[in-house]
């Protein structure tokens, strides 16, 4: 008798699920939980990088309970609970481990991905080449006349001590343009330039010195200008070498990048710029309106966003 109680208990409620049309139709049955909403979560090795976790309850009932936070393996980062049973994490060596979040008395758990990065050695430098001045945090090359820029500041403001200075020779007239860009430079950034008449002056570039020696420098530059059939190649130069070619003509979402170049044995990186295999435009022209420079354990999303 209890068995066939039991069967009718199911098939209505089987009969009520699929009589609805839609998640808002569906009957509420209490459910008590915790959970955690990243399903994976990043955090970086350096206390500036650190992640604050907050749970999400089914009711006031359950957030004013205990739960207890873990991870499977305790030498990747460190937990701080908070009385709110949020938990601050602390990334310390690059790994993947899981992260739970358990009720005390163990009846509630819930588990996500755990991600620790390297932390980048040095925040991204931000070069704008040109005579209009672009808003932080640009260091701003305005005249190929001033040969060197010293004391290059990072996005934080932190001064890194590099230095970069021109090798050979750009024009020294004030190239403008009216560029748009849809990779968020600032349109201060995509509307000047330095630049080159490529049959002229076949390349010219940049020294930058004063750079630490243990680190690896990735490179990415954006160049645009309006002029048709343009291309240019540029070669980075440390240790070890790179290369690689962007078409600039009328570019509005282009990059080109280069990675992981080592610094010389007296702390430099030279950076030459010359007209690409493929640059046909009469004048063989080539340009550069901004370089941006990371760590290797860094990355940059597009577009640009400045807080």
């Amino acid at each position: 008798m209890k068995s066939s109680k039991y069967i009718f208990y199911i098939l209505s409620i089987v009969l009520v699920i699929n009589s609805c049309k839609s998640d808002d139709d569906m009957p509420e049955f209490p459910t008590k939980y915790a959970r955690i909403t990243q399903k994976n979560i990043t955090v970086k090795t350096a206390e500036k990088y650190n992640v604050t976790i907050h749970p999400v309850f089914d009711s006031e009932e359950t957030a004013k309970e205990k739960f207890v936070w873990s991870i499977s393996d305790g030498g990747l980062a460190s937990l701080q609970s908070h009385s709110d049973n949020s938990v601050t994490i602390k990334g310390l060596t690059p790994g993947e481990t899981t992260l739970k979040l358990e009720s005390e008395d163990g009846s509630l758990k819930y588990f996500s991905t755990l991600n620790v990065m390297k932390a980048p050695d040095f925040e991204p430098v931000f070069i704008d080449f040109g005579p209009v001045l672009s808003p932080s945090p640009f260091n701003n090359f305005q005249r190929p006349r001033d040969g060197k820029l010293e004391n290059l500041l990072t996005r934080d403001g932190e001064n890194t001590g590099y230095s970069i200075e021109i090798v050979g020779s750009f024009n020294d007239f004030e190239i403008i343009r009216d560029i748009p860009n849809t990779l968020g430079f600032p349109s201060e950034v995509s509307n000047d330039m330095f630049f080159n008449d490529g049959i002229g002056v076949a390349s010219a570039g940049f020294k930058l010195s004063n750079l630490n020696k243990s680190f690896k420098y990735s490179f990415i530059f954006y160049s645009a200008i309006n002029d048709n059939g343009t291309e240019n190649e540029y070669i980075v130069e440390g240790q070890n070498q790179g290369s690689t070619t962007l078409s600039t003509a009328h570019n509005q979402s282009g990059i080109a990048m280069i990675k992981n170049i080592v610094p010389d044995n007296e702390g430099n990186i030279h950076i030459t710029l010359q007209a690409g295999p493929n640059n046909i435009q009469w004048a063989k022209f080539y340009n550069i309106n901004s370089m941006i420079i990371i760590s290797e354990y860094d990355e940059i999303t597009f577009p640009l966003k400045f807080d």
